[in-house]
């Protein structure tokens, strides 16, 4: 089946590059064909010979001879076009069926390791510790034989599934692909801490269940094609009762972009794009000169939080955490893969830990852990239409 599809694609792209050649040496054949009647029409009329009839069979002749040609030519050319893009179509979906056999591999062998060494550790544990380890073994076991036997054929995947994914969506199974991977390395060293941090094997069990949501939903992107906003129903209905809009230039801010807040103009200095399976968003570091801030757009501008950053601390991971002298408890937790772009370069793929929390006096609190440390951001909720957007037109334009 996979052999089938590679053998096809080069004669569909050869045809597709013939088809455009053909129509444009026609297009100039019909170009060259009138204006040779043309240039006969025009000398004629200057020797004064050319008569009534002449006229009309100079432009029979062009009617009957270059007109055909540019016709034929401009529509096997616009034909030759559709299927260059077909052919590219069909050597993208190629390309994600070739992917996804790579990372299953990877994947699954790693997957083994950890179980592996999950096994070997939990002899070491505390027999309550102990259970919930093997437990976490076995659940990766499952993901594990799950990745090996994916749920679809690939000749009806590339007919009918892969049309139902557009360039956005395969742009997410890429992501997926890093996503899982940093996800599945992320348990070796929790599993070289699991004898000395008291709190190893709970980030563990979370960590084995965040792995395992990512694999099925990354199945059922790729299998079925399904997607879904990334909201769960709640967030769906109060986004949908609050008096906001969805907030679309944010999403579209560059470098050097400026934003206006209470009185207040910023210039944008970096970008951070998120990536957590079905949820995705933006942050922005924000300067005016003298201060810093960080705007974050969840949901495609329904919700909008504004951060200051503040300076590291010992924030323990748990359901509850205090921070100047305020209670708050967590609302969402996970891993994500990061795209970092400032003046100095970009960089893709940075994988960090992330957990949300809401304050008792209505406050928002995210504490990530990156790899060279963590980041805390305390800030509240706002609308977007508090917001003043000044964009730069792109390069193009």
């Amino acid at each position: 089946m996979i052999g089938r599809g590679d053998r096809s694609s080069a004669p569909q792209v050869a045809a597709a590059s013939a088809g455009g050649a053909v129509g444009t040496g026609l297009m100039v054949l019909g170009a060259v064909v009138g204006g040779l009647i043309a240039l006969w029409l025009l000398v004629n009329l200057v020797d004064g010979k050319l008569a009534a009839g002449g006229l009309v069979l100079g432009l029979v002749l062009v009617a009957l001879l270059s007109l055909p040609l540019v016709g034929a030519g401009w529509y096997l050319r616009s034909r030759g076009t559709v299927e260059q893009q077909e052919a590219d179509t069909f050597m993208a979906r190629r390309a994600v069926l070739d992917n996804d056999r790579v990372v299953r591999r990877e994947l699954a062998r790693e997957l083994e390791q950890r179980v592996a060494a999950l096994l070997r550790e939990a002899t070491a544990l505390s027999p309550a510790a102990a259970v919930t380890v093997r437990g976490a073994a076995e659940r990766l076991r499952e993901v594990a034989q799950d990745i090996r036997r994916p749920g679809y054929d690939a000749t009806t995947w590339l007919e009918q599934t892969a049309a139902r994914l557009d360039g956005r969506q395969i742009e997410r199974l890429r992501r997926y692909d890093g996503l899982v991977l940093e996800e599945a390395r992320r348990l070796e060293s929790l599993t070289r801490d699991l004898d000395t941090d008291p709190q190893a094997v709970q980030r563990l069990s979370e960590a084995v269940d965040l792995l395992a949501g990512h694999v099925r939903e990354r199945e059922a992107l790729l299998g079925r094609g399904e997607a879904n906003t990334g909201l769960s129903p709640q967030e769906l209905l109060s986004a949908g009762a609050a008096p906001r809009r969805r907030l679309v230039t944010p999403l579209e801010l560059r470098l050097e972009d400026a934003v206006s807040y209470e009185l207040d103009d910023y210039v944008v200095r970096g970008i951070l794009t998120y990536f957590a399976g079905e949820r995705d968003w933006h942050v922005y570091q924000l300067h005016d000169g003298k201060q810093e801030r960080w705007l974050e757009v969840r949901a495609q501008g329904a919700d909008v939080t504004w951060y200051e950053l503040r300076p590291p601390a010992d924030v323990p991971d748990g359901e509850a955490v205090t921070l100047d002298g305020a209670d708050f408890s967590v609302q969402d937790a996970g891993s994500a893969a990061v795209d970092v772009e400032t003046a100095a370069g970009r960089r893709a793929g940075v994988f960090v830990e992330y957990r949300r929390y809401r304050g008792t006096d209505g406050r928002r609190l995210s504490v990530e852990r990156w790899p060279d440390g963590q980041r805390i951001l305390l800030g509240k909720g706002i609308l977007s239409d508090e917001l003043d957007l000044w964009t730069r037109p792109p390069p193009t334009e």
